[in-house]
């Protein structure tokens, strides 16, 4: 996961809107969803919806302004795969989680994917763990004692079990994704990926009996917002940060999301932290901080 030295002040600049519009993206879905929750829409009918809408929202503007590019069949197969094994258990883990789970909670989980992807790499790719990771991975480890020193509701325990499991998959999908995006137009690359989601998802929703469009119009309105914006737009300005940046300085930038999302969830979920839980929230961020700048500093 080695950054490119040499990048243009401009390409930064360019990379760090993309990267932070990203997280923007992203963060907005604790909104959205809770509020097709709100319209009746089950866990598994919205992430299959997420998908299937983004898949409809992508092919029709690849068309229309004729961007549709032909990518190499063992590329094409690669990424559909990708997104048919990650995406649907990345989706699934995290709608099933925002259903027991408060919206903070899971935006602290998000602040963790850095730090887990820099592990992975010292694990898997044999990269060095530097000073300042360690000292990152101390203020993440004694931020989660202070989080959770506070009991929880029981029903939230399942919540932090679904998205350490998504923590787990979403390290693999970067070390692993990387390799088969690179080269590939970042939308096309997304539309892929958001194709055999909508496969893998649809199969979920449907063997899990959760599949079903009995529910309010609004909620039409609801998930069409977390397909374009928290899904299309998400993933494609994803893999386009990451190849102006490298996924290092992408991260950095992404960083704004946990933050964004606990500001969108107070103020219009109406969700709130304890005071002992927001520090340790913070000892957490400021590990992802020390993780992410770290890699800049030796540069």
């Amino acid at each position: 996961m080695s950054v490119t030295t040499s990048i243009s002040t401009s390409t930064v600049r360019k990379g760090a809107l993309i990267a932070t519009g990203s997280a923007m993206c992203y963060a907005s879905a604790v909104v959205f969803i809770r509020n097709a929750y709100r319209a009746g829409i089950t866990p598994g009918t919205a992430v299959f919806l997420r998908f299937a809408l983004a898949s409809i929202a992508l092919v029709a503007f690849l068309r229309l302004t004729r961007h549709w590019t032909p990518l190499p069949r063992r590329q094409t197969v690669a990424l559909f795969l990708l997104g048919f094994l990650a995406y649907t258990l990345l989706g699934v883990t995290w709608f099933e989680a925002l259903n027991v789970a408060p919206a903070w909670l899971i935006s602290l989980f998000v602040a963790l994917y850095p730090l887990s992807i820099n592990l992975g790499s010292w694990l898997f790719l044999k990269e060095p763990l530097r000073r300042q990771q360690v000292m990152a991975l101390v203020a993440v480890l004694t931020g989660g004692v202070i989080l959770f020193a506070r009991p929880l509701e029981a029903v939230a325990w399942k919540g932090i079990l679904l998205m350490t499991i998504n923590m787990i998959i979403q390290t693999a999908y970067v070390l692993v994704g990387q390799r088969w995006t690179r080269g590939a137009p970042p939308v096309m690359s997304a539309t892929w990926q958001i194709l055999g989601a909508m496969i893998g998802t649809f199969f979920y929703a449907w063997l899990s009996g959760q599949l079903s469009f009995a529910f309010e119009a609004e909620g039409w309105i609801w998930a069409s917002l977390f397909a374009v914006f928290s899904t299309a737009l998400a993933i494609m300005m994803l893999w386009w940060g990451i190849g102006l940046l490298g996924p290092g300085r992408a991260a950095i930038f992404g960083s704004i999301e946990p933050f964004f999302s606990i500001l969108l969830a107070v103020t219009f979920l109406g969700e709130r932290m304890m005071p002992s839980q927001a520090v340790g929230g913070a000892l957490i961020l400021l590990g992802m901080f020390l993780a992410q700048w770290e890699p800049m500093s030796d540069r």
